[in-house]
């Protein structure tokens, strides 16, 4: 004999009348203490239009609201996480031995228990390749102390990754070209300053002037979702840069640059960086030194 199972009936908490229809709201809940807009499915009442969740709808609410507050803070979001786990072929206990930790973790990661800043970073590192070469890049740089060779100071991956996207976005020219305008960035700075703006070390090449490692520099850039590929050698910025992380006088050398581009022209700086005293004086293989940067000739060139 089979039983039925007696439906809940909903009743609206304002006029107590039983029919409603489903539609999107905006939402603002507080999440740790901070305020978050979120448009999600819900019950409204045709009477009065007050709006009820069932028991679905709000695990959905708490899921977005978890998200956005995640996507403000630069933080993987649960679908981000399940992706990762997904494309490693792993059931939750399985991803949560490949990370170390605790099955109920990744089950409330991926739904709307946030995770922290270290946790997250654990995750890309472990599951992201572009992240994991980001960061080894970044380990092996800050292993070197500061030099001549350096700028006098340290290397920094972030703040290199910025230019990059500056000078992405604001010239679309090949990456033979922007090595060039890297090289000016940082030498400009360093005769201006005594320091160079992103702590790179340069080498001569062939093609002129280049940034050590440049290369697995931009491909982590591509494969971390802020470059794209154009083609062999252009890029295109799918993030912009973030004027937040550089000083005013950071802002004023990029500036600078980008105006002595558009007045010399592509080719001129190309044909001149080859003309650059630290590149010419310094042999294949080796760094150029910064010292070289008091006598920069293309400064000469807007005389």
């Amino acid at each position: 004999m089979s039983r039925r199972v007696k439906k809940e009936i909903m009743k609206c908490l304002e006029c107590n009348k039983t029919q409603f229809v489903e539609q999107k709201i905006r939402f603002t809940p507080e999440i740790k203490g901070e305020t978050v807009e979120v448009i999600v499915p819900c019950m409204v009442c045709k009477s009065c239009q007050s709006p009820l969740m069932n028991t679905e709808q709000m695990n959905v609410l708490r899921r977005a609201s978890a998200d956005k507050y995640r996507e403000n803070h630069s933080l993987l979001t649960s679908s981000q996480i399940i992706a990762y786990r997904e494309k490693l072929g792993m059931s939750q206990s399985a991803f949560a031995r490949y990370l170390g930790t605790g099955e109920a973790s990744i089950k409330r990661w991926e739904t709307y228990y946030i995770q922290d800043m270290s946790q997250d970073e654990l995750i890309r590192l472990k599951c992201d390749e572009a992240a994991a070469e980001m960061n080894f890049l970044n380990v092996h740089w800050k292993r070197d102390e500061p030099t001549v060779y350096s700028g006098n100071v340290k290397f920094n991956l972030q703040l290199f990754k910025n230019v990059a996207l500056y000078l992405v976005e604001h010239t679309k020219e090949s990456i033979l070209f922007l090595n060039k305008l890297h090289f000016y960035v940082d030498f400009y700075h360093f005769k201006k300053y005594g320091v160079s703006l992103t702590g790179a070390r340069y080498t001569p090449l062939k093609l002129g002037p280049c940034p050590d490692q440049y290369s697995p520099i931009y491909e982590a850039l591509v494969r971390g979702g802020y470059l794209k590929k154009v083609n062999n050698h252009a890029y295109k910025a799918l993030v912009p840069s973030d004027p937040a992380l550089f000083e005013d006088r950071e802002k004023e050398t990029l500036e600078f640059i980008l105006n002595l581009y558009k007045s010399l022209g592509a080719q001129k700086v190309l044909k001149t960086s080859h003309e650059e005293e630290g590149y010419i004086k310094t042999e294949e293989g080796a760094f150029i030194s910064y010292e070289s940067a008091k006598n920069l000739h293309i400064l000469k060139k807007m005389q």
